[in-house]
């Protein structure tokens, strides 16, 4: 009985732990597949303004939410104004969105609010909750009329937000002003808000309008994570806000930077105006360091906008505009990330440059030359100028390899040799790690890294490989009599000459040309080696009645060196 009562809570115990190991295995399966769903920022062509649609999954299960809602118009440089209230709305309605999560509206700027009332005049499309600023958010210098803040628009916005909430039996809490710090979700993906910033007295703007730029300074900055991909998503924050969310501790790093305030450049420091001052977003620029960025400027808007600087200080970043690329797509799926383009075949309108002192580009995480000559040979930007001042004796291996960025895998790898006074481009590249430069060659290496994300091209200096030591090497004589002989050849004085005589040194240097000649002049009965070399192409012996036989050693620039002497002869009284 005891025996049979054993085995019974035997399978017992074993069905437990089966159907507990199999619910559990499922439970894992299911974060799994959870885990790996894609995720997508779209940053949709609104023209100038911003509009960004996030997607978690894909089909009938995925979730979506929104930053920002792009403007109602803008204006061309032309002044055409150009009508965009639908565009973001028409996004979402190709997409087939149902529902959004929520809508976070960065700051209330009609740039970044003004698409929001077409989509909730839509009853299909549910939202769930909007996130904002202080509904009674003020500006000091706003007179109703300013283009950068119009507060008739802002309270039209307002009461589209009420209305719709109210249509739809949405709560008191359907509009909320999030805490700094706190968390949202789309999915497994997590939006932690680093504003409003809690700041009562900003400084404001420019020289020219101290006020000018206040909004922009309650823009609410989020920093979204999927798994080990990061995205900053900034609104029109200025470098009082970056300031603030710093002081506060917060991570501003970022793999994927959406740029503050369209790639304009906004200056807050008076010091600072003048020829070399940087952008106000240089700080957070540098804070991000991120991979890749994009600009959402809107095609020949009037403020011309990325300006220049901006751009220069993105130059450590893939740059993408939707001006040239229309809507932008960023994809994650935890760890890798990938960029599709509605235009421009997914290139970067402006491709980040290599940085020598990092030692890295947006793609490469590192870069690795290695040579068996006796030069370094270090990388430098694709659009560095040219230079070919080394020199190596012998045959040389270059081998190339790298690190990617977390986010991406090398593809393949590729190089060319291109010879000195060729348009590199007019070289093809080749597959492989390396290359073989033999003798007689005069050029420089490009290399090509082609990762998941994109392409990395460094250039390395030119250089020159001279296997050969100089030949044809002559001295000649001002008189008659003078024999150019190997070094090894046996000694022979046979000539005398009155009052003096001139040397001449001459040599063919090769590929590499020549570095230099020097010269001994060693007495009869002794060994050339106790005496030094001196430098000249010639020289005059002028010494009377001394036994003397003249060495010389011609070297080109890559140190191979070919040795000559004279035979005997001294100089008469």
């Amino acid at each position: 009985m005891k025996a049979g009562m054993k085995k019974c809570i035997s399978y017992l115990l074993t069905a437990v732990f089966v159907i507990s190991a199999a619910v559990t295995a499922g439970g894992l399966q299911k974060k799994q597949v959870r885990a790996a769903e894609k995720f997508q920022i779209h940053f949709i062509d609104v023209g100038a303004g911003d509009g960004a649609l996030l997607q978690y999954g894909e089909g009938s299960s995925a979730e979506y939410a929104m930053i920002d809602t792009g403007a109602d118009y803008y204006t061309t440089t032309k002044g055409e104004q150009i009508t965009t209230e639908d565009w973001a709305y028409n996004y979402l309605r190709k997409k087939g969105v149902k529902k959004l999560k929520f809508i976070l509206l960065t700051h209330p700027h009609r740039d970044h609010i003004g698409g929001l009332g077409r989509i909730l005049r839509d009853d299909d499309i549910e939202v769930e909750k909007i996130y904002g600023n202080n509904r009674n958010l003020t500006y000091s210098g706003a007179d109703g009329s300013n283009k950068e803040f119009n507060k008739e628009f802002y309270t039209e916005t307002l009461e589209a937000i009420d209305s719709y909430a109210e249509r739809n039996g949405k709560g008191d809490d359907f509009y909320e002003v999030p805490q700094m710090g706190s968390v949202a979700n789309i999915g497994t993906v997590r939006l932690q808000f680093y504003g409003p910033v809690d700041e009562t007295s900003f400084q404001y703007g420019r020289k020219v309008n101290l006020d000018v730029r206040e909004i922009n300074k309650r823009s609410i900055v989020c920093k979204i994570t999927n798994g080990s991909n990061t995205f900053l998503m900034t609104g029109d924050a200025q470098r009082q806000t970056i300031d603030g969310i710093v002081r506060k501790g917060y991570n501003l790093s970022a793999q994927v930077l959406k740029v503050p305030h369209h790639g304009m450049q906004d200056v807050t420091e008076d010091n600072k105006i003048g020829k070399d001052y940087p952008s106000d977003h240089k700080y957070l620029f540098d804070k991000a360091n991120a991979s890749i960025s994009v600009v959402s400027n809107g095609y020949d808007n009037d403020n011309e906008s990325p300006l220049p600087r901006v751009l220069n200080e993105l130059a450590g970043s893939d740059v993408y505009l939707t001006s040239n690329r229309g809507t932008v797509i960023v994809s994650s799926d935890g760890t890798n990330l990938s960029v599709q383009t509605e235009k421009g075949k997914n290139a970067p309108s402006y491709a980040g440059d290599y940085n020598p002192k990092k030692k890295s580009s947006p793609t490469m995480k590192s870069v690795i030359v290695s040579t068996n000559g006796k030069n370094k040979l270090v990388p430098t930007t694709y659009s560095a100028a040219n230079s070919y001042k080394l020199y190596e004796k012998k045959n040389v291996t270059v081998k190339f390899s790298g690190t990617p960025q977390p986010f991406t895998k090398v593809k393949s790898v590729q190089y060319k040799f291109v010879k000195k006074g060729v348009d590199n481009r007019t070289v093809p590249y080749r597959s492989g790690s390396s290359v073989a430069v033999k003798n007689g060659s005069v050029g420089r290496i490009y290399v090509k890294y082609n990762t998941w994300l994109g392409s990395t091209v460094i250039k390395l200096p030119g250089f020159t490989v001279d296997t050969s030591a100089p030949s044809s090497a002559k001295i000649k004589g001002s008189k008659s009599g003078i024999k150019t002989y190997k070094t090894s050849a046996k000694n022979r004085y046979n000539k005398k000459y009155k009052k003096s005589i001139k040397l001449t040194f001459s040599a063919s240097y090769g590929t590499s040309g020549k570095s230099k000649v020097q010269y001994k002049i060693v007495p009869r009965g002794k060994k050339n080696t106790k005496y030094k070399w001196k430098t000249g192409n010639s020289v005059t012996y002028k010494k009377k009645k001394k036994w003397v036989r003249v060495y010389v050693k011609f070297t080109d620039k890559s140190g191979n060196t070919t040795t000559r002497k004279t035979n005997g002869f001294y100089i008469k009284k």
